[in-house]
């Protein structure tokens, strides 16, 4: 009486597709009121319940993809390491600003009722233990892009592996494997000044056994008689836009570091254009990119300095167990760090902006490693916590010297990324978009600003300039009312306002972004094309 899966989605599967189908069976369809249940998990959350009859043969035939395609994104914005840009405009490599990708899983279950005006009773699907849908699916991941779609297919029909870089391409030109996320022909003409960018896989595309490993990309540039005139090589490491902290490291070490179920790097762009790449040469009549995966069989790096795996025991658990503080003192670099979490790993890489103050809840004694300009304080002693997948910055009680600033973007087309560390130790970051400006309380010299600005220090605040009215200090703050925000843009614009217990918030929307929000009336202050409207008392 249990459910059995008979068919299921590819690992890794575009939401644009014939569809994400699960096909299950169960051998109590014959039941009265039978129906069988699902739960479906986007990211870890559950996020829809739903049921579907049995087909003619009882199957239950189960299509996801409509609830998928909510959750999976697509934006013109890009991450180059931790800095906002144009997608368009990168080199050598991005990464989504957001969730291109994302996993899901599902749990299966029925129900049915003993009599045809009896109860409705659900099943977990295992036997006849009666509960929530128990028979799990396992972990699959969908991203934002589309395949062909054959109207006359009884059956899907999508394989992912000639897009999965797990080796140097050696079929002959055009080559059927390594290939880029795109249906573009191989061959394209292409003006000197136009920008141009190609998508691939990467990481771990399912739990643990799909990996696509692009080490490096490669353009050959010839000139109009077919000789080649330079080649350049671009590896895919954080310096350069990419994943892996240096050249020194395989993507069989990042398994601890990284969660393979992770997607934020599942899909990366590279630059293409002649605008993308960096000394293009000007006598170049033709090129090609090719990205290239080259493991060669070791899991573990050669050992850089710092040591950036330091590797768990193997033994019983360490001991003993410390909190830390740690501070980029630089204001300029960014910093890294390692460390082994309480009590039995994995390690942890993190990377900490100019200025940034980071908590780290719970590492073993002695596996820290630290970049030069890294600092770290030992705050206490700490018991075994459960590893946190999203770090939180937890502000310190170190006091800073405060000053009031206002920057001005001064960018005709671009956005401006502004980060400080606020007066309370706490990392901040926001993005301008052209024309706009924001002001702010700050640590003295803890701001960074990327992009054309003006940046004004208006002397020592506290704790905060205001850039909205000032609610009352006692309660009732203000009068609290529900706005609705929409960004009618295609790109990010930020707004501020005073929330209903008096503190000044600054965040951002998405091109084309929506959401709510319960502030002091006449308090919120918004940039670019966000407009506000009143949705009545909160």
């Amino acid at each position: 009486m249990s459910i059995q899966i008979l068919d299921t989605p590819e690992d890794f599967q575009p939401v644009y597709s014939d569809g994400l189908f699960f096909t299950i069976s169960a051998d109590t369809t014959n039941n009265y009121k039978f129906r069988y249940v699902y739960d479906l998990y986007v990211n870890e959350l559950l996020v829809f319940q739903g049921k579907a009859t049995p087909n003619p043969f009882g199957l239950g035939v189960i299509d996801v993809s409509r609830i998928i395609k909510t959750y999976t994104t697509n934006n013109p914005i890009a991450l180059y390491g931790s800095t906002p840009i144009y997608q368009h405009l990168t080199f050598p490599f991005s990464r989504p600003y957001q969730d291109e990708t994302i996993s899901y899983s599902v749990n299966f279950g029925y129900e049915y009722s003993d009599s045809p005006l009896g109860q409705v009773t659900g099943f977990t699907g295992n036997g006849d233990a009666i509960g929530e849908p128990g028979v799990e699916s396992g972990l699959y991941k969908s991203f934002y892009s589309t395949m062909g779609v054959n109207g006359r297919a009884t059956q899907q029909d999508f394989n992912i592996e000639p897009f999965v870089l797990s080796g140097t391409p050696t079929t002959s030109n055009p080559t059927t494997s390594g290939l880029f996320l795109t249906n573009s022909p191989r061959i394209r003409n292409i003006q000197p000044t136009e920008y141009y960018t190609l998508g691939f896989t990467n990481y771990y595309l399912n739990s643990g056994s799909m990996l696509s490993e692009p080490y490096y990309v490669e353009y050959k540039f010839y000139d109009n008689n077919g000789n080649l005139i330079d080649t350049a090589q671009y590896q895919n490491v954080q310096i350069n836009g990419g994943m892996l902290p240096d050249c020194g490291w395989v993507y069989q070490s990042y398994y601890n570091t990284v969660l393979t179920g992770n997607t934020d790097w599942n899909t990366m762009y590279v630059g293409a254009g002649p605008m993308n790449i960096d000394g293009f040469p000007a006598n170049c009549a033709q090129y090609t990119v090719q990205l290239f995966g080259e493991f060669t069989g070791t899991t573990s790096p050669p050992a850089p300095s710092p040591t950036p795996t330091p590797t768990p025991s193997s033994t019983p658990g360490c001991s003993p167990c410390q909190t830390y503080d740690l501070e980029n003192t630089s204001l300029e670099a960014l910093g890294y760090a390692t460390y082994t979490e309480c009590p039995y790993g994995p390690s942890r890489n993190i990377e900490l902006l100019p200025g940034q103050i980071y908590r780290i809840d719970c590492a073993c004694e002695g596996s820290l490693v630290l970049t030069e300009n890294i600092t770290a304080t030992v705050i206490s002693t700490c018991n075994d916590l459960t590893p946190t997948p999203t770090p939180t910055y937890t502000p310190t009680s170190t006091p800073c010297a405060c000053n009031a600033y206002t920057v001005d973007s001064l960018e005709a087309e671009g956005l401006v990324s502004v980060s400080w560390t606020d007066c309370d130790r706490v990392v901040q970051n926001f993005i301008l978009t052209p024309g706009t400006g924001i002001s702010f309380c700050a640590c003295a010299g803890s701001v960074v600003v990327s992009g054309a600005h003006d940046i004004f220090d208006n002397g020592s605040c506290e704790p905060a300039v205001t850039p909205t009215p000032t609610p009352s200090a006692t309660p009732p703050y203000c009068e609290c009312v529900e706005y609705l925000l929409e960004n009618e843009d295609p790109f990010f614009n930020g707004y501020s306002y005073t929330d209903c217990f008096g503190d000044i918030q600054v965040s951002s929307l998405p091109g084309f972004g929506v959401t709510t929000l319960c502030a002091c009336r006449d308090s919120v202050s918004p940039s670019g094309g966000i407009s506000v409207s009143e949705l009545g008392a909160c």
